[in-house]
This record gives C-alpha cells, structure tokens and sequence, in this order.
C-alpha cells in the first residue's frame, strides 16, 4: 500500500496548540508549488516500480492551494508513478475554506477525501484553539461537502481543552455521529514548546492541562463511538466498516511512502 505524502507548510493564522513546520505568509505559495513539482522529478525513482494506493495532501493547510494548483502537483505525481485506479487521495482542509465553490472545483480535481480540520463545534473552544473559523462554519462546511458529493469524510476533534467539559465533548462526538461521518480522528490537547499555548500555561494566562479530564474524555470517546458501530482501528482513529485511511494505515503496516515537501518526514 505504498503512498505519497506532501507537505503544504503555508495557514491563514497560527492556533495557539500547534508546533508543525508553517508559515502565514502565502507570498512563497508559487515558489513552494513549484519545489514540490522538482522534488517529485528528483525522487521520482523511489517507488518507480510500485503501484501508489494513496496520496495524502498534509499541513499546513493543504486547502489554500487553488484547484489548479492541486492539480499541478496531481499531474506530476500521475505523470511520473503508477498510481491505482482507486487510489485514496486525501486533502486536510480548513473549514472556512470549504465554500461551495471551493468544494465544487475540489470536485473536478482527483480528490476523493477530505480531512477537515473542525477541532470543536463550539465558539469558545476555537476561539481558546485560535482557529481560523467559527462554530457556524464548522457544521456548515460538513454539509457543503455532503451536498457536493464528498462522501469520504474524516474529520478531526481535540479533547482535553480547558474550555472543553464533557458534555461539550459528548455534544461534539454526537454531532458527528448525526452527520454519519465515517471516519474520525481524535487527539488530546498537548502543551508544545515554542507554541503560545506553551507560553499561555507558563505565564499563566491559561490553565495546565488537567490530564484526568483527557482520559476521562477519551474513554468517553471510545464508548460513544464504539456504541454506533465505530472500530477504534489505531490510538486516534476511528472509522465505520470498510472506511479505514488506506494512508494512516500504510504508516502502521510499515509500508514505503515517499514525503515530499519542507517537513514530509514528520
């Protein structure tokens, strides 16, 4: 199950929790688009006699790329390897991204799933995250993807956060679950260093995390998910029969996968 994984290091705005490799300037965006496009010539020999099953656009924020921009780097990646017919091909996307228009030309792109980054369905815990969207965009952009076709579905929560109490996060799961998203990805609210989240909890401008909550509500998760029919496939995932991330599990099976971009071997 070999994949392709690129790394599009570019976001609208900072959240406060994050210590990936990014940038808020879009100034670079063409130059990136345009490394990514040599970096696949040059490492084009590393899978060059493997069928590629997925390729996974990460971040960053894979969705402020434009459709034709996709598409470059799709083309070169389909010019270059053998790519299956049903291959996966995920974008992570923001929610405030996610227009009707941007959805409906991510339709005339190869792009089959998407990874869309809501975190929490309520105001205060984005705000407190410093997402880029607001609670209204974050079921709003679901439903523009099921009203565009986009059946294929994962969608991230963050548990543990001092504004998140458990009948926040029970209300979060069940949203998803009332959506029929057959895929979810869940992960605990950590305190990096050189994030401000980091520098929040030091200067106590915000709370340490209460790791008691965390796996409290983890086993919350566990329980309500498993209750619809869910399988807890790996620490973070969950996915309805027959819906597993062919890429994730790639990583787990210890498959080959080629990472292309700033930060690909994250």
């Amino acid at each position: 199950m070999p994949g392709i994984y690129i790394h599009i290091p570019f976001c609208k705005q900072a959240c406060h929790y994050c210590n990936f490799h990014f940038s808020t300037s879009l100034k670079h965006k063409e130059e990136m688009v345009a490394a990514i496009l040599r970096e696949l010539e040059l490492r084009k020999d590393y899978l060059s006699n493997k069928n590629i099953t997925s390729i996974y656009f990460g971040g960053g924020t894979p969705s402020l790329l434009t459709s034709n921009e996709l598409d470059q780097i799709l083309d070169k990646i389909y010019n270059i390897f053998k790519v299956e017919h049903d291959a996966e091909i995920t974008l992570e996307a923001n929610p405030d991204d996610l227009t009707k228009e941007k959805l409906q030309a991510l339709r005339q792109t190869p792009i089959n799933r998407l990874s869309i980054g809501i975190q929490s369905f309520a105001e205060e815990d984005l705000k407190f995250m410093n997402r880029a969207h607001n609670a209204t965009e974050a079921k709003l952009c679901i439903e523009n993807a099921l009203d565009a076709g986009f059946e294929n579905l994962t969608v991230d929560l963050i548990y543990g956060s001092p504004t998140t109490n458990d009948a926040q996060w029970e209300s979060n799961i069940q949203t998803i679950i009332d959506y029929d998203i057959p895929h979810i990805s869940c992960y605990a609210l950590t305190v990096e260093p050189k994030t401000a989240l980091y520098h929040f909890v030091k200067v106590g401008k915000a709370p340490a995390i209460d790791e008691e909550q965390a796996a409290r509500q983890f086993e919350i998760l566990i329980q309500l998910l498993t209750n619809q029919g869910y399988e807890h496939y790996e620490i973070s995932n969950f996915a309805k029969p027959g819906w597993y991330a062919k890429h994730n599990s790639s990583y787990w099976f210890g498959e080959p996968y080629l990472g292309i971009g700033p930060a690909a071997f994250v």
